[in-house]
C-alpha cells in the first residue's frame, strides 16, 4: 500500500513538472525571437547550451547516481535547486533585465540539474517498483506528463498573451517546487537496494564482532583514484558490447541531431515563416500532447508479455523521424499550415513515446542494476552531444539557407542513415532475441522478412 501511495505521489510530482516545463518551453522563444529580436543562430545557442553540462559531466553523473545512497533525497534538492533558477530569470524578465545571455545561462543551469535527474529518475522509479514492473510504470508516469504538457500547451500563449513570459516561468518555478512536496512526502525508504544490503552486511559483522577497523573497509562508492572515470567509461562501453546495443546507438544519433535541429528551428518557422501569432503560438504543439497520452497507452499494449521490446524502440524511432517530415511541409493558408506544423509536431511525439517506453524495457532487461544510473547517464551524453550538434546545426543552417530549406536539409540527412543503418538494426535485434530463447535464427528467412527500417525520433 506504501508503495502504490509513493507511486502515485511520484506521478503527481512528475506530472506538475512536466505541467510547468511547458510554459518555458513555449516562452523562452517568443522572449528570444519577439523581446529581444534574436536570430536564428542565437536561438540554437539557446538550445544548445541546455545540453553542454550533459557532455561534461553526463558520465559523472551516472557514476554519482549510482553511489548516491538516498537518491529521493537527492531529487528533491534539485528540484528545489531548479526552482530558484527559473524563479530568477522570471523576476529578470519581469523587471525587464533579462538578455540572450541569460536565457543561455538558465540553459546551462538547467542542463546540469537535469543531466542529474534523469539518471535518478530512472534509479528511484527502479527502488520504487523493481525492474520487471518499471515498464508499465514509466507508461503512466510518461502518460501524466503528456497529459500535463497538453493541458500546458493550451494554456500557455493565452498566459503569455495576458500575463507576460514572466508569469509562464513563474509557473514553471512552482512546479519545480510541488514536486519537491511530493518527493518529500513519500513514506516508503529511499536508500536504494544495494546500499541496504551494505548496511545489513555491516551490521552482520558488527554482531559478530569482525567490523573492520575504520578506514579500512570498503563504502559504497569507494575506490581508488581512477575508479571513478572507469565506472563512468562502463556505461558507454554498454552500447559497444553487442552488436544491437551498436546499432541502437547509430539509430538514435542521427535522428536526434536532425530533431534537435527541427525543435530550434520550430519557433523561428512559426513565428516567422507561418506568421503564427504569439497568442495562439502553444496551439500548434497541443496535438502533441494528445498524441503523448496516445502513444504512451499504445506502448502498453505493444510491451505485453512477449512482445520484443528491441524492435518496438526501432519502429518507434523510424516513425517519429519520418513524421517529423510534415512540419517543414506546412504551408498555404494560416488553419491548414498550422495544422500541418501541428501534425509535424505532434505525430513525432506519439512514435517517440512509444519508443522511450521501450527503452527504458530495453535498458532495465539489458542493463545491470549496479549499472542503471551510468547506462542512463552514458545514454544522456551521447543524446546530449547529437542534440547540441543538431542545435548549432539547425540555427547555422537556418541564417543560411532559410528556415523551410534546412529544415529539409536536417530530415533528409538523417532519413539517409537511417536508411543504412536499419536493416542491420533488426537483424541485431532478432538475433539478440533468438539467443536468449536459445533457439537458432534463420538469417535468409530474417533478412527476407526485412521490417520497419526507416528513421527514428529523439529521446
Amino acid at each position: 500500500m506504501s508503495v502504490r501511495r509513493d507511486v502515485n505521489l511520484y506521478w503527481c510530482g512528475q506530472t506538475a513538472t512536466a505541467f510547468g516545463s511547458v510554459f518555458t518551453a513555449i516562452a523562452l522563444p517568443v522572449v528570444a525571437l519577439t523581446d529581444l529580436g534574436a536570430t536564428a543562430g542565437q536561438v540554437g545557442l539557446i538550445s544548445a547550451a541546455s545540453t553542454v553540462p550533459g557532455i561534461v559531466l553526463g558520465l559523472l553523473a551516472g557514476v554519482l547516481a549510482d553511489r548516491i545512497v538516498r537518491p529521493r533525497r537527492a531529487m528533491m534538492l534539485l528540484d528545489l535547486l531548479s526552482a530558484a533558477a527559473v524563479g530568477g530569470v522570471a523576476l529578470g524578465l519581469r523587471h525587464g533585465v533579462a538578455s540572450i545571455g541569460w536565457l543561455m545561462a538558465l540553459g546551462l543551469v538547467q542542463g546540469f540539474l537535469a543531466v542529474l535527474l534523469s539518471s535518478l529518475y530512472f534509479v528511484h522509479l527502479r527502488q520504487l517498483v523493481g525492474a520487471e514492473a518499471i515498464g508499465p510504470a514509466r507508461a503512466r508516469l510518461q502518460a501524466g506528463q503528456f497529459g500535463a504538457a497538453l493541458v500546458g500547451r493550451i494554456l500557455a500563449g493565452p498566459v503569455i498573451a495576458l500575463f507576460g513570459s514572466a508569469a509562464a516561468l513563474g509557473t514553471d518555478a512552482a512546479s519545480y517546487l510541488l514536486s519537491a512536496l511530493a518527493l518529500v512526502s513519500m513514506r516508503s525508504s529511499d536508500r536504494t537496494e544495494k546500499h541496504q544490503g551494505t548496511e545489513e552486511q555491516r551490521g552482520t559483522e558488527e554482531q559478530r564482532g569482525t567490523e573492520s577497523r575504520p578506514g579500512t573497509e570498503e563504502q559504497p562508492g569507494s575506490g581508488k583514484r581512477g575508479e571513478g572515470v572507469r565506472g563512468a567509461a562502463a556505461g558507454l562501453q554498454f552500447f559497444v558490447g553487442h552488436p544491437f546495443h551498436r546499432a541502437l546507438l547509430l539509430f538514435l544519433v542521427a535522428p536526434a541531431a536532425a530533431l534537435a535541429g527541427a525543435t530550434t528551428l520550430t519557433g523561428p518557422f512559426l513565428l516567422r515563416t507561418v506568421h503564427v501569432p504569439v497568442g495562439v503560438y502553444g496551439l500548434a504543439f497541443v496535438l502533441a500532447g494528445v498524441m503523448g497520452l496516445t502513444g504512451s497507452a499504445v506502448a502498453g499494449r505493444l510491451l505485453g508479455p512477449g512482445r520484443d521490446a528491441r524492435l518496438t524502440v526501432l519502429a518507434g524511432f523510424a516513425g517519429a523521424l519520418l513524421a517529423s517530415a510534415l512540419l517543414p511541409a506546412a504551408a498555404g493558408p494560416l488553419p491548414v499550415a498550422v495544422f500541418c506544423a501541428a501534425l509535424g509536431i505532434g505525430l513525432p511525439v506519439l512514435f517517440g513515446a512509444v519508443a522511450n517506453v521501450a527503452l527504458v524495457s530495453v535498458l532495465a532487461t539489458d542493463v545491470e542494476e549496479s549499472m542503471m544510473g551510468r547506462a542512463m547517464a552514458a545514454l544522456q551524453v551521447i543524446t546530449s552531444s547529437t542534440v547540441l550538434v543538431g542545435a548549432l546545426a539547425g540555427g547555422f543552417l537556418g541564417d543560411l539557407l532559410g528556415v523551410r530549406t534546412a529544415l529539409w536539409v536536417l530530415t533528409g540527412t538523417a532519413l539517409l542513415v537511417i536508411g543504412a543503418v536499419g536493416p542491420a538494426a533488426v537483424r541485431a535485434a532478432r538475433d539478440l532475441r533468438a539467443a536468449e530463447a536459445d533457439e537458432p535464427v534463420d538469417d535468409e528467412v530474417a533478412e527476407a522478412d526485412g521490417t520497419p527500417t526507416g528513421p527514428p525520433a529523439a529521446v
